[in-house]
């Protein structure tokens, strides 16, 4: 989740055309087991199982809405908090999509209303589509690629790839390959390249976290579509 925002962010009327962040390639991953929740009915019990987990309504809708494949929120939110509503991390963030109070406060969101899994998704689903906004990736990058920096941002923050973007058009290397950004990425943990003119943010040293980060959605997410097709 974002650690730090862009001064004076603010998220206009959001809105990605259909596929942007959809289905991408599909991996031979085997079938994880749902997870069921028993209801009492009168005086015998009625399992319910849910495609993914008990949130699927709310990330389907959700999904609907913005146009975002619900799979992929699903697979956010099991990277992020293991589908707990009430996930609180070491640095603050909340819920299901483990959402930072400031930024939540920059969209007009209290603190407590990201305890709330329908608001919390919304204001994920919304970030997501700001940061495929922000990036100006080219029309053609590969869905899965442009999928990669989208969560990097997410992880990371917005600035951060900004940074290792402008570090690569700096050497002459392709800015809209993750591949390469990435290693840049990694790179702003030295003075070297902290403190080089492109650079506006300084070091950064999360790096390894970020790319696990995206590496583990992107698993996660290829398994959800290999198991559950559209």
């Amino acid at each position: 989740m974002w650690r730090k925002i862009v001064n004076n962010a603010i998220v206009p009327t959001l809105f990605v055309s259909v596929g942007t962040l959809s289905t991408i390639a599909i991996t031979d991953i085997s079938r994880e087991q749902t997870r069921p929740t028993t209801l009492p009915a009168k005086s015998e019990e009625v399992m319910i199982s849910y495609d993914i987990s008990q949130y699927d309504r709310i990330f389907r809708s959700i999904g609907e809405k913005y146009s975002i494949d619900w799979r992929l929120l699903s697979a956010i939110a099991r990277a992020e908090s293991e589908f707990r509503f009430d996930a609180v991390s070491k640095a603050g963030a909340i819920g299901l999509m483990q959402v930072m109070p400031l930024v939540a406060h920059n969209m007009g969101y209290e603190r407590e209303a990201l305890f709330d899994a329908q608001t919390n998704v919304e204001i994920a689903a919304q970030l997501l589509i700001e940061n495929n906004k922000m990036l100006r990736l080219a029309n053609d990058v590969d869905k899965e690629e442009r999928l990669k920096f989208i969560l990097a941002c997410y992880n990371a923050g917005y600035p951060r790839i900004a940074d290792a973007r402008n570090l690569a058009q700096y050497h002459d290397e392709n800015d809209e390959s993750w591949s390469i950004v990435s290693t840049y990425l990694s790179l702003l943990s030295e003075p070297e390249f902290a403190n080089h003119e492109v650079v506006r943010s300084g070091a950064f040293h999360g790096s390894n976290e970020t790319i696990t980060y995206v590496n583990k959605v992107i698993h996660i997410y290829n398994m959800y579509c290999n198991r559950i097709v559209l």
